[in-house]
């Protein structure tokens, strides 16, 4: 049997770092049409009167929570899991505040539960916790998503982890 000659690849180095760029772009935008398709299917559902596509486009997230108006997770999205390092099966049925501990600040929750009270659009940063307790800080948008007639049936949390530079971080 004749051996093939192996020639190895050869390419400019920065060839690569564009496709990859590239492929990692194309991911993300796949990943954020998925959710724009899941979430239109919950819309069209139960009847929200918002936009999911123009909210999901025009803020910059990692995560997506989606709960009831009682505040039970009804969806997460796989950024989620990333974020938090909880499945989506184990979250669906709790609330998000099982993310929460002992540096959560009481001000930011006490601001989310009132702002959820008043239906409100808003915006809160707060530190949750990973599965395996890492703990991470949180911004997070809160859309109530309503019928409608105007009643909120849902509320849609788009958050992003904030990598906040060493020296502003406080000791405890």
């Amino acid at each position: 049997m004749k051996q093939m000659k192996t020639t190895p690849l050869r390419a400019p180095l920065k060839s690569w770092d564009f496709y990859a760029t590239f492929l990692l772009r194309q991911e993300k935008e796949l990943t954020k049409n998925t959710d724009i398709k899941i979430l239109k299917e919950f819309k069209e559902k139960y009847h929200w009167s918002f936009d999911i596509e123009k909210a999901l486009n025009e803020t910059t997230f990692e995560a997506i929570v989606l709960t009831n108006s009682d505040q039970v997770i009804q969806w997460v999205n796989k950024g989620f899991s990333n974020m938090t390092g909880y499945p989506a099966n184990f979250s669906k049925g709790k609330q998000p505040k099982f993310l929460q501990g002992e540096k959560s600040s009481k001000a930011s929750l006490k601001n989310i539960r009132e702002n959820i009270k008043r239906e409100f659009h808003f915006k809160e940063r707060v530190i949750n916790y990973r599965k395996n307790g890492q703990e991470y800080v949180c911004d997070i948008e809160i859309f109530p998503l309503k019928n409608k007639e105007g009643k909120v049936l849902h509320l849609l949390a788009l958050e992003k982890e904030v990598v906040l530079p060493f020296n502003t971080l406080k000791k405890s």
